[in-house]
């Protein structure tokens, strides 16, 4: 009696597990995806009930971005996943509709924003267009998480800001997850049709707070805060600058003014707090392009690429003291002759030379300073630009913008050790990471056009290329579109 007692008992319970069981594991009967909800225009858009639903109903087939599927190397299962972004880079960027992928792949009208030739959900029914259209406003509106977190956002973040000539932005890449987080529009009419005022060159304040760009054609400087991207300031500077330099303290910028007009140019000195021209150094050489400060910060050298030389500057009496012809018996300012091309200086690591790249004559040439004399040449590829030095010290990598190749000098033997070939086209820029591990290449890519996306149509302007080299095996970590016709890069440290 007692042993059927516990057999009734027993088996209400086995029942009940039963149906957890098959409550909890399902019976391979797919679960309805949640409706797509279409907020009002003044409502505010929260992802996991607006946006994440239209993932679920559009693309939880198997091989898509759903449910542990990684199409791509792209997964749409959380809005972190999302942000991630797939193998060639992130898909979203927050305000940048017509640089986000993911946007590109389920548009199909070009006068919104590009279309990719491969459309997504691929071979299915479209997106909708409403819900498209609620992506849009998503992504123009910051593409926020449920707390209102724009990706990548937080303070602090290391960041790296890259000139987009063409197109009047600066690409705002972060450094820890390696991916496009935004665009910063420049210049007084950003976005607009008339030709652009082109930032040539970026330059971070040394407590990495404050972001300069050189507006070239424009003829002006701007200042940002590296942080909000907030436009804090401004001044004319002459005609075409640059380059911008700074002073250890932070407190003096320096100016180039590349001109080729034939005129000996000139070199503004500006107050970087107050963004007030203080002084302006004339006839300093005809169209100085690179700037370097002596390591006591007594002279400045300006690199001039159209009269052939190298100018020294005693910056307390502001003028020019001493001309080192780029090449010996060089007549004084051979205008006109660019033989040479000298376009990029650098000091060397015990500040005893001088490190420039000769556009014209693919080498990069050693002057030294005490005597003014070149010491030594080493030849590099077609079109070198500007190079930079490993943070130890021992290398000079040299862009060669003609050759799409990076050429790595060993300082110690003065020679060529390596040659990192293949990237697309005209890599301009280098710099590095702060512990030395990564460098970084932009690349112009004004011509052909080549991107790490999806083709697409109704795109006005070919995307710049950013390299992400491992400096240890010269591997590529990461190749990605940045703003087009990319130029000079600052790296916060």
């Amino acid at each position: 009696m007692r042993q059927r007692n516990i057999r009734a008992a027993i088996l209400p319970l086995l029942l009940l597990l039963g149906s957890c069981w098959l409550t909890a594991c399902g019976d391979d009967t797919p679960t309805a995806p949640p409706p797509v909800v279409i907020p009002g225009d003044s409502e505010p858009i929260i992802y996991s009930k607006h946006i994440q639903p239209i993932w679920e109903n559009s693309c939880a087939g198997s091989g898509c971005h759903l449910n542990g599927d990684r199409g791509g190397g792209l997964s749409l299962d959380t809005w972190d996943d999302l942000v991630a972004g797939a193998k060639f880079g992130g898909v979203v960027v927050p305000f940048a509709l017509r640089k986000s992928y993911l946007f590109h792949n389920i548009n199909t009208d070009t006068t919104i924003a590009p279309v990719a030739i491969t459309r997504m959900p691929l071979s299915r029914d479209p997106i909708p267009a409403q819900q498209v259209m609620l992506i849009k406003r998503w992504i123009e509106e910051g593409a926020k998480n449920d707390q209102g977190k724009i990706p990548y956002s937080e303070p602090n973040r290391k960041r790296m800001f890259i000139g987009a000539q063409s197109e009047d932005k600066m690409t705002v890449v972060d450094l820890a997850q390696m991916t496009v987080a935004r665009y910063i529009s420049v210049g007084t009419m950003p976005d607009a049709t008339t030709p652009p005022e082109s930032p040539h060159n970026v330059l971070l304040s040394p407590d990495g707070r404050h972001l300069f760009v050189n507006l070239i054609a424009r003829g002006r400087i701007e200042k940002y805060d590296a942080q909000t991207f907030e436009k804090l300031g401004e001044t004319g500077v002459g005609s075409q600058p640059a380059q911008i330099i700074t002073t250890r303290d932070g407190s003096t910028l320096y100016v180039s003014n590349f001109n080729y007009s034939g005129n000996p140019t000139f070199i503004v000195r500006v107050d970087a707090a107050t963004m007030r021209v203080t002084d302006t150094i004339y006839n300093v050489g005809y169209a100085p392009h690179s700037l370097v400060l002596s390591k006591d910060e007594r002279f400045l050298y300006s690199v001039n690429p159209d009269g052939e030389d190298v100018t020294e500057v005693d910056l307390a009496k502001a003028t020019v003291v001493r001309r080192f012809p780029i090449s010996p018996g060089l007549p004084a300012n051979p205008l006109g002759l660019s033989n040479y091309e000298p376009y990029h200086g650098l000091l060397s690591p015990d500040g005893k030379d001088l490190l420039v790249t000769c556009r014209q004559s693919r080498e990069v040439r050693i002057i030294n300073l005490a005597t003014g004399t070149v010491t030594d040449s080493i030849p590099v590829e077609k079109a070198p630009l500007i190079c930079a030095l490993t943070p130890d010290g021992t290398q000079l990598w040299v862009p060669n913008s003609g050759a799409n190749s990076v050429s790595i000098i060993d300082l110690s033997s003065r020679t060529v050790i390596e040659t990192i070939p293949n990237l697309l086209t005209q890599p301009h820029t280098v710099a590095f990471s702060s512990d030395g591990k990564k460098a970084f290449v932009s690349c112009e890519n004004r011509s052909a056009g080549s991107s790490t996306h999806h083709p697409v149509t109704g795109e006005d302007k070919a995307p710049g290329i950013l390299y992400v080299i491992d400096t240890s095996t010269l591997n590529i970590l990461k190749q990605m579109d940045i703003g087009s016709f990319a130029t000079g890069i600052a790296v916060q440290q």
